[in-house]
């Protein structure tokens, strides 16, 4: 949300507060200056469904974890939907292109399971659920303390998993441009990154 969509905002949370029940004494004119500022980074669109949803099912006036659950999901569904995601890029892209997940948190996961190389071969009919829990718990780290960047004191995460020639390339010291695909979307966006040589050494570290 930008500060145009303020005003629409705060409808919003007029609505919620006529159909629900606001605990205690809370002013709602800070309320709104709370959640506004804590819900930027989603759309409005966004944040009113998942206001209309919680006014639908509870009593009291949703507060910020209430919303953010609405949106993001609980930690199980998030848990569940990274997962199909790797099962997807498993079946999907396999090793031969490189890859990228939507959350800095997945690329931990499989970072400490080994690597996606690693990963992709140790995933197998008779073993799937023992690689699942490992994942989950990994995951749920990562949702703490993962990043794109490694600002604030938070573990950087590659940007991308390279394709099974690229792994090759790497080893031998050599120079080599595959496409990466976003894992969710299908697109092709190896456009959008710079190889750095600081990325160059995340990868190496998993080849």
């Amino acid at each position: 949300m930008t500060d145009n969509d303020r005003a629409a905002f705060n409808e919003i949370l007029d609505m919620a507060n006529d159909l629900t029940i606001m605990p205690g004494d809370r002013d709602l004119s800070r309320m709104k200056e709370i959640l506004f500022a804590n819900l930027k980074q989603y759309s409005l669109d966004t944040v009113a469904k998942a206001v209309n949803n919680h006014c639908r099912e509870k009593r009291f006036f949703p507060m910020l974890a209430d919303i953010i659950q609405r949106i993001e999901g609980t930690p199980e569904e998030r848990c569940a939907l990274a997962w199909a995601l790797v099962m997807k890029a498993k079946r999907k892209y396999k090793l031969r292109k490189g890859i990228r997940f939507s959350s800095p948190a997945i690329h931990f996961a499989i970072e400490q399971m080994g690597g996606w190389e690693r990963v992709y071969w140790s995933i197998d009919d008779t073993n799937e659920k023992f690689r699942v829990a490992e994942f989950q718990k990994f995951f749920k780290i990562g949702e703490r303390c993962a990043s794109w960047d490694g600002e604030n004191n938070s573990v950087r995460v590659c940007s991308y998993f390279p394709s099974e020639e690229e792994t090759y390339a790497i080893k031998k010291g050599r120079e080599f441009k595959c496409e990466v695909f976003d894992v969710e979307t299908d697109k092709l966006i190896s456009e959008n990154f710079i190889f750095t040589k600081i990325e160059r050494d995340i990868q190496h570290t998993y080849a």
